[in-house]
């Protein structure tokens, strides 16, 4: 109950700030929510026996989103020799060095990158974003329940012994009839039926790698979750893990349409 009751909560905060708060407040929330995510990362992360440098990638997350005009390829550029000198600097053992810099640049990318992406996509309109959040999420809530109830093969069994081949096929189904289903009433005109199908396999597929990828993190740390900051969800990166790797593929589909 409780994992239903915040899952709700969520789902109605994520519709409110979608279409209805000034794109100020929209933005300053998923500025927040990135910080917050790329916190749980780094937590992960030095965990797994490394030693990101979080003040530094947290203030780089911050610029990479809301800098307007950047030049994003000179910046990450510039971020891995900035990371490499300040690891360098840091007091950190040399062998060390590298792994600090390289870890803390993967956690702006991982988390930042997405983030501006569904900024850009509700630009756009707000529609596209939640048709990422709707087919992402149909296709969690899907392969929970039926790998629950008639899952009997396991997908990953060291990475995530829980999800089943059965919760997946039923995931793949819901989420091309959930996003299709939302396109055809949300964005008829800017997406065909066939289009959006395509689309919300491809959302669906990148949103249980996006997952299996966060768990293979998490089994490497040995923690259960990325925090307990959602009462029967666990953390931020927890329930956003699908979306880190769905959005960016939806944001890339505007640019090539």
């Amino acid at each position: 109950m409780k994992r239903v009751l915040t899952g709700l909560a969520l789902a109605l905060g994520a519709w409110a700030l979608a279409f209805h708060a000034p794109v100020q407040v929209f933005v300053a929330v998923l500025v927040l929510l990135a910080g917050l995510t790329l916190h749980e990362f780094y937590r992960i992360a030095a965990r797994s026996g490394l030693q990101p440098l979080s003040k530094a990638g947290l203030a780089a997350a911050v610029l990479w989103i809301l800098v307007p005009n950047l030049d994003r390829g000179y910046f990450a550029i510039m971020l891995a020799l900035a990371l490499l000198g300040a690891a360098t600097l840091a007091h950190i053992a040399v062998d060390k060095i590298l792994s600090a810099a390289a870890v803390t640049a993967l956690g702006v990318l991982y988390v930042a990158g997405p983030v501006l992406a569904s900024i850009l996509l509700h630009a756009v309109s707000p529609h596209w974003l939640v048709l990422v959040l709707v087919t992402v999420a149909v296709g969690d809530s899907v392969a929970l329940a039926v790998g629950k109830l008639l899952g009997r093969h396991q997908l990953a069994p060291v990475l995530s012994p829980q999800k089943t081949w059965e919760g997946t096929a039923a995931s793949v189904l819901a989420s091309v009839l959930a996003g299709t289903g939302y396109a055809a009433c949300f964005l008829e005109g800017d997406i065909s039926l066939i289009a959006a199908a395509a689309l919300a396999l491809a959302l669906n597929l990148a949103g249980q790698l996006g997952d299996l990828v966060e768990s293979a993190l998490k089994r490497s740390a040995n923690v259960k979750d990325s925090s307990s900051l959602l009462p029967g969800h666990g953390g931020l990166l927890d329930r956003l893990d699908g979306m880190l790797f769905a959005v960016p593929l939806a944001y890339g589909y505007l640019q090539l349409a």
